[in-house]
């Protein structure tokens, strides 16, 4: 008998090939079926087997799992009298780290530097879509006010197809343009020979000054009566 005889079938007990009709096992001698009965589905083997309990009882202690056999936090055992003990948290403590921020004076929190020129009283007249346009040429000309200049009339306007500013102080006039990397500044003293010519619609405005043999024009100035209020004031300052 063996597993390539088609007429077999192996013992549920030993896996002992036996013969189709077998009611005994012939290598471990269990009864496979009732004599009685010619059923192959029997429950004489069932009742009489035994059951042989594992050598290890099945628990969570001998399933499988990836930890460690020793508990790897037994030696950090923590004291309660040292936790109470312990010092609250009272900043970083990574080494190298950048040192605190200094604190400032109460008096001087949160101020923001005075406007002793008087350009950004002067620019703030001006409408936000002006500003931002000009906000190059407007921080080119406050790079080159002296700390005793004031500043009387802005207007921002286009020179040469960039953003402009015009800027009249209490002793010159500035033009600037946003030109990249290259500004174009003009400066004109106030002087006799100091000429202004401006126009303008109701919309926008123009004005063109000249001294000697320099020459500078800004267009486009949306705010016509701040333009016609410089051109007032340089023209009765001579």
């Amino acid at each position: 008998m063996s597993a390539g005889d088609p007429n077999w079938w192996s013992c549920p007990y030993c896996g002992g090939a036996n013969s189709f009709d077998a009611a005994v096992c012939v290598h471990c001698g269990a009864q496979l079926r009732d004599p009685d009965e010619s059923d192959l589905f029997t429950t004489v083997a069932v009742d009489n087997a035994e059951v042989v309990p594992p050598t290890v009882p099945f628990g969570p202690d001998s399933m499988w799992s990836t930890a460690p056999s020793a508990d790897p936090f037994s030696d950090d055992v923590l004291d309660a009298e040292a936790v109470d003990d312990a010092p609250l948290f009272a900043g970083s403590t990574v080494v190298g780290g950048p040192p605190p921020l200094p604190r400032q004076d109460s008096a001087h929190e949160g101020a923001l530097p005075s406007d002793t020129t008087g350009l950004s009283a002067a620019i703030g007249r001006l409408s936000p879509a002006d500003q931002d346009a000009a906000v190059v040429p407007f921080s080119v000309v406050g790079a080159l006010l002296e700390p005793d200049e004031i500043v009387l009339v802005a207007v921002a306007g286009q020179m040469l197809g960039q953003p402009a500013a015009v800027v009249l102080t209490t002793r010159r006039v500035l033009v600037v343009n946003g030109r990249r990397w290259q500004p174009i500044v003009d400066v004109y003293p106030v002087r006799s020979d100091l000429v202004v010519r401006g126009r303008h619609d109701r919309d926008v405005a123009a004005l063109t000054f000249s001294q000697g043999e320099r020459m500078s024009t800004v267009d486009g100035i949306t705010e016509v009566a701040l333009a016609v209020e410089l051109a007032e004031r340089l023209r009765t300052s001579g």
